[in-house]
C-alpha cells in the first residue's frame, strides 16, 4: 500500500568527489578545503534539488502492487516442482517497524502445484527499492495505466504506489475483472485495454508451467494437465479424451509430437492437445506423501475433476501472517482472460497449424497455413445459433513459413486477441478487438479452455506456458452463513461452471464510481485481492469523490526498480547471520527497541549477490 523513502544523498555526492580536476592536488591547503567546501555544498544543493523535481527512490514495503512489484516478501523454489515464486510477509512487521513473533508467515503454496512449503526458517526479504521519476508531471499528466506514486488523499503525508486506470472526467465501472469507462451517460462504457502490450504482459500471473511438472504426484497416477482431447457433439464446447491419438505425448522432456498420417482424415475432427486445471488439494498432498498406495488406488476408483481457472495470486496465500494460523485465500473468481506460450518445430511445408482459446460460448482461434505463413485470426461462436458459425478478424503475414523453429504467443485479453511470432508483436491493426458475447457466463469448454491442434502437418511443441489476466475485483466473493449442499463458497464451485455461473449471477456486484473532475485520476493496485486502493478509501476529509487522486497529490512516475534484494549464497544458499556482537542489530529483527526474540529471526545474511534479474523497467 505504502512506498517508503530511502536515503540517497551519499550516492549523489560520491561522483562528484570522484572526478575532481587534477589541478586540484597541487593547489595549496586553503584553497583545496574552500573547493572541497563548496563542492559539498554544490554537490548537495544539486542533490536537494534533483530529489525535488526530477527523481527519488522509494522502498516498497506492502504487496499491493505484487507480483509486479514486491513489498516485504519470502521467496522459495517450490520442492515438488522447482517453480520460483514468491509470498507477502509485510503481515510480520507492524507500522512500527518492529517484528512480532506471533503474526511470522510460517508457510505457503506454491502457484504451479499447491505444494505446501515450511517458511518458519526462511529469510524475509525487504520490498523492491524502485526509481520514481518526477519530471514527467511537471509539464505533462500521467498515462492509463501508468504506475504511480501519490500522496494518499486521506493521510497527505502518506506515499501510496498504484496503477493509474481511470483518467480526468470518466466515470469508470468494474464489472467481471475487467474495467470499464466512459465520459457521459449517453456514452456506453467501454472496456479499457493496455494499447502498450509490454504492460499487458508484465501483469500476467502464472497458471502452469509445463517445464516444472510435479513429477511425484504424476507418477502416482494423478492427472496431467495436458491431454489429447476431441470436441464432443452437438455440443462444440465440451470436450472428451480421445479414444485414439495422433499425438505422442514425452512425460519425461516434455514434448508433444502431433503426425498427421496417424490422424483419422476421414471424420474432419481435430485432435487437441488441450490443458485441463487438474489443481491438487492439500488433503491429496497429504494423502500421497502418507500412504501413496491408499492415494493411488483413490486415484483410480475417484479420478479428479478439473476446474475453472480462478484468480488465485500465490503472494497472497500463506498460512500464519495477520490471521494467525491458516490463512485462507478466497480465489473464488473465474478468469477466461488467457495467455498461452510455448516452442514449436514445425516439420512440413504445408498444412495447418492451430491455436485456440475458449471463453464462453467462443472459440478463439490463430490459424496458421504453414506454406503461405498466412495467419488468420477469428473466432466460432456456438450460442445462441443452431449451429457454430464462424467469423473472420484479420489475416496477417507471419514468419511462420515452411519447416522451422518458432516461439508463440498467443493471448484473448480485455476483448482483444494477441500475437506474437519469435518474442515480435504482430501488427494486427486494432482490427482483432471484438464486442463480447451475449452470455458471459463461463461454459463446460472453459474446463480445458486451452488446445493446439494441426491438420496435413507434423509438428513438436514443448515449453508450454499458460497464464492468466489481473481480475479487478468490484467486491469480496460472497460467502454463504452456513455452508450446506445449496449454498456453497463460490471457490467450491469452480469444478461445475453451471453452478458456479448461477451463484455468481445472484451474488456479484457490477460497482460505478462517479465521474472524476478535470484534475482528478482514479487507481487500482495490480494484486486487487488485497490492496487499498481507489475502490475502498475511506472519507474523513468529506470529500465530494472519495476514490478520486487530485492532480495535485501526484508525486512521479516509477520508473524501474534498482536493488530488489540480495541474494545469499553459501552456507546452502543462507548464507551467514552473525548473532551476537554490535553487529546484531542489522542483521536480526527487534520486537522492540533492544529486545530480540528467543528465536533468533535473520532479516538478513552474508555474503549475497545483486538480483539482477528483477533489476527492470517498471511496466
Amino acid at each position: 500500500k505504502k512506498a517508503k523513502k530511502t536515503k540517497t544523498k551519499k550516492k549523489l555526492v560520491e561522483p562528484v568527489e570522484k572526478n575532481k580536476p587534477e589541478t586540484e592536488k597541487v593547489q595549496g591547503r586553503h584553497n583545496e578545503m574552500r573547493d572541497t567546501i563548496e563542492s559539498i555544498i554544490i554537490a548537495l544543493v544539486f542533490a536537494f534539488v534533483f530529489r525535488a523535481y526530477s527523481a527519488e527512490a522509494f522502498v516498497i514495503p506492502t504487496g499491493s502492487m505484487a507480483p509486479t512489484l514486491y513489498g516485504r516478501h519470502k521467496e522459495i523454489n517450490c520442492p515438488e516442482c522447482g517453480v520460483k515464486y514468491a509470498v507477502g510477509a509485510s503481515d510480520e512487521v507492524g507500522k512500527s517497524g518492529y517484528y512480532s513473533p506471533e503474526l511470522n508467515v510460517t508457510g505457503s503454496y506454491c502457484p504451479n502445484c499447491r505444494y505446501y512449503s515450511d517458511l518458519r526458517k526462511a529469510t524475509p526479504f525487504t520490498g523492491d527499492r524502485i526509481i520514481v521519476n518526477k519530471f514527467p508531471f511537471e509539464f505533462g499528466d500521467p498515462d492509463r495505466w501508468d504506475i504511480i506514486v501519490f500522496k494518499y488523499p486521506e493521510e497527505s503525508q502518506t506515499n501510496y504506489i498504484k496503477r493509474l486506470v481511470g483518467l480526468p472526467g470518466e466515470e469508470i465501472q468494474i464489472s467481471r475483472g475487467d474495467v470499464y469507462a466512459r465520459k457521459n451517460e449517453k456514452e456506453p462504457f467501454q472496456i479499457l485495454r493496455k494499447n502498450n502490450l509490454q504492460k499487458q504482459l508484465a501483469v500476467q500471473q502464472l497458471v502452469y508451467d509445463d517445464d516444472y511438472p510435479p513429477r511425484d504426484i504424476l507418477n502416482a497416477g494423478w492427472p496431467e494437465r495436458w491431454s489429447v482431447m476431441t470436441q464432443v457433439a452437438p455440443d462444440e464446447t465440451k470436450f472428451q479424451a480421445a479414444k485414439e491419438s495422433a499425438w505422442e505425448i514425452d512425460t519425461v522432456s516434455r514434448t508433444y509430437q502431433f503426425r498427421d498420417s496417424i490422424a483419422d482424415a476421414s471424420s474432419g475432427d481435430l485432435q487437441w492437445l488441450r490443458y485441463q486445471n487438474m489443481i491438487p488439494r492439500q488433503k491429496e498432498w497429504k494423502l500421497l506423501k502418507e500412504n501413496p498406495e491408499l492415494f493411488k488406488q483413490q486415484i483410480q476408483s475417484s479420478p479428479p475433476s478439473a476446474r475453472l481457472i480462478n484468480d488465485y495470486t500465490a503472494y497472497n496465500d500463506y498460512s500464519g501472517g495477520s490471521s494467525r494460523g491458516s490463512f485462507k485465500y478466497d480465489a473464488a473468481f473465474w478468469v477466461g482472460d488467457l495467455t498461452v506460450s510455448f516452442d514449436v518445430e514445425i516439420q512440413t511445408d504445408a498444412g495447418e497449424f492451430l491455436v485456440e482459446l475458449m471463453r464462453g460460448d467462443r472459440h478463439y482461434r490463430v490459424r496458421f497455413d504453414i506454406k503461405t505463413g498466412q495467419a488468420k485470426l477469428y473466432f466460432v461462436e456456438d450460442f445462441p445459433n443452431p449451429e457454430p458459425v464462424e467469423k473472420e478478424l484479420t489475416t496477417v503475414e507471419t514468419e511462420l513459413k515452411g519447416k522451422g523453429s518458432h516461439s508463440v504467443m498467443f493471448a484473448n485479453v480485455d476483448q482483444r486477441l494477441c500475437l506474437w511470432i519469435d518474442g515480435s508483436e504482430v501488427d494486427l491493426e486494432n482490427k482483432t478487438e471484438y464486442q463480447p458475447p451475449v452470455s458471459p457466463a463461463p461454459r463446460d469448454g472453459d474446463l480445458a479452455p486451452v488446445g493446439i491442434a494441426g491438420r496435413g502437418t507434423d509438428f513438436v511443441v514443448s515449453h508450454l506456458l499458460l497464464q492468466r489476466d489481473i481480475y479487478y475485483r468490484a467486491a469480496e466473493p460472497y460467502q454463504p452463513k452456513e455452508y450446506s449442499g445449496e449454498k456453497k463458497f463460490l471457490w467450491d464451485l469452480l469444478w461445475d461452471p453451471a453452478a458456479w455461473s448461477r451463484q455468481f449471477e445472484d451474488y456479484r456486484q457490477q460497482v460505478r464510481f462517479d465521474q472524476l473532475s478535470d484534475d482528478e485520476f482514479f487507481v487500482l493496485g495490480d494484486n486487487s485481492a488485497r490492496s487499498a486502493d481507489s475502490r475502498l478509501w475511506d472519507n474523513n476529509r468529506n470529500a465530494e469523490r472519495a476514490h478520486a487522486v487530485p492532480r495535485s497529490a501526484l508525486v512521479g512516475k516509477a520508473f524501474m526498480i534498482y536493488w530488489p534484494h540480495g541474494i545469499p549464497f553459501m552456507n546452502d544458499g543462507r548464507g551467514y547471520s552473525p548473532d551476537a556482537g554490535p553487529f546484531k542489530r542489522f542483521f536480526y529483527h527487534q520486537t522492540s527497541p533492544g529486545n530480540y526474540p528467543k528465536d533468533p529471526y535473520a532479516k538478513l545474511s552474508v555474503p549475497f549477490y545483486p538480483n539482477v534479474s528483477r533489476m527492470k523497467r517498471i511496466r
